[in-house]
């Protein structure tokens, strides 16, 4: 029997939505809980997850195996101060930024942690999670842990150092892919295409589909490129235009996240309590 049964989700903020969402999935009926901060996020909760189980942070370390840090660093120390009179060494706390360093984590609390970095997909049931095990999780805990991850998304375990580049691909990608394609609609419509916006959109998207089935059956994204972009073709001269500006792109993009983390300041979080 897996050692994690019942989870409780701190912050209802959208990745907190995203990964309570996610792991009702995951746990039977009646152990998932949360901890909002607000009335506002509690009542998108309940419209969201209404299977969840709202508790007072003071509480919600009683009822629960895996306790997800959902917050902004700035947050953390307030929140950790909430949990410590229940936390003991039976915990696992979770992080879900890459701004904090596990072993930061692992000093503030009295056992082991990890970091999961969920994806919007996540509320469906699918896309990647990242999972970085930190100090005091042993190997049969992750496997624990990344059983009941499975139950929404496809898991990856990584090391911290690769946390920051695996996000980018993992987390942000949905979004940057939804904007890439957005952007190949506002060309078109830039250049004059006879095409209603509507229309445009909704073929882009169908490609977009198209795309995630082929992979999705097997398919790698050379074989996709190859498979259409035959030698002197249309699509061929499309994406030769192209190279040097799309790799532009995603290196800038790439390296916006890279800064923006970096501007972020670690919290002090305090040594461990004793639970």
């Amino acid at each position: 029997m897996s050692e994690y049964r019942a989870v409780g989700v701190v912050g209802l903020g959208r990745m907190g939505l995203t990964l309570a969402a996610g792991f009702r999935r995951a746990v039977a009926p009646g152990l998932l809980f949360a901890a909002g901060r607000s009335a506002s996020s509690v009542a998108r909760l309940r419209e969201a997850v209404p299977t969840a189980t709202v508790l007072p942070l003071p509480e919600l370390a009683r009822h629960v195996d895996v306790i997800v840090l959902c917050v902004r660093n700035a947050d953390l120390p307030e929140v950790l101060d909430g949990l410590r009179p229940a936390l003991t060494a039976r915990h696992l706390v979770v992080t879900v930024t890459n701004g904090l360093p596990l072993r930061t984590l692992a000093d503030a609390v009295p056992g082991p942690v990890a970091k999961l970095i969920p994806s919007v997909g996540n509320e469906q049931g699918a896309g990647a999670t990242l999972l970085v095990p930190g100090p005091g999780l042993s190997a049969g805990a992750t496997e624990d842990l990344l059983a009941l991850i499975r139950a929404f998304s496809t898991p990856f375990v990584i090391e911290e150092s690769q946390g920051r580049a695996a996000t980018d691909l993992a987390s942000c990608g949905p979004a940057l892919l939804a904007g890439a394609v957005r952007a190949m609609v506002d060309a078109q419509e830039e250049r004059g295409a006879p095409l209603p916006r509507e229309l445009a959109e909704a073929l882009a998207v169908q490609s977009l589909h198209a795309l995630s089935r082929l992979l999705g059956e097997g398919a790698s994204l050379d074989g996709v490129v190859d498979r259409v972009a035959v030698p002197g073709g249309n699509t061929a001269a499309g994406l030769e235009a192209a190279r040097d500006g799309l790799a532009g792109a995603w290196e800038a993009a790439f390296r916006a996240t890279e800064e923006n983390e970096r501007a972020k300041s670690a919290p002090e979080l305090g040594p461990a309590g004793q639970g």
